[in-house]
């Protein structure tokens, strides 16, 4: 596994990761309920992500949809 493949994979974790925070926040109130709609796009954006093949591309739309996901529910 090359370098570029490693910080995908850390990409796509951390990607899984943040998801599955915010969506337990948001199920306890904690993240604005204002903020659903947008979540719920984001949220199956994230999962047809994570369901592609590894590319340079998809390592790209990783980390947007990270900065996405943080500005969302920046806790």
């Amino acid at each position: 596994m090359g370098e570029a493949d490693a910080n995908l994979d850390a990409q796509l974790r951390l990607l899984g990761q943040l998801l599955g925070e915010t969506r337990a926040r948001y199920h306890q109130r904690r993240t604005p309920f204002a903020a659903a709609e947008r979540l719920m796009d984001l949220d199956r954006e994230i999962r047809a992500a994570l369901a592609q093949a590894a590319s340079p591309e998809l390592a790209i739309e990783a980390g947007r949809l990270i900065d996405r996901l943080r500005a969302l529910d920046p806790h």
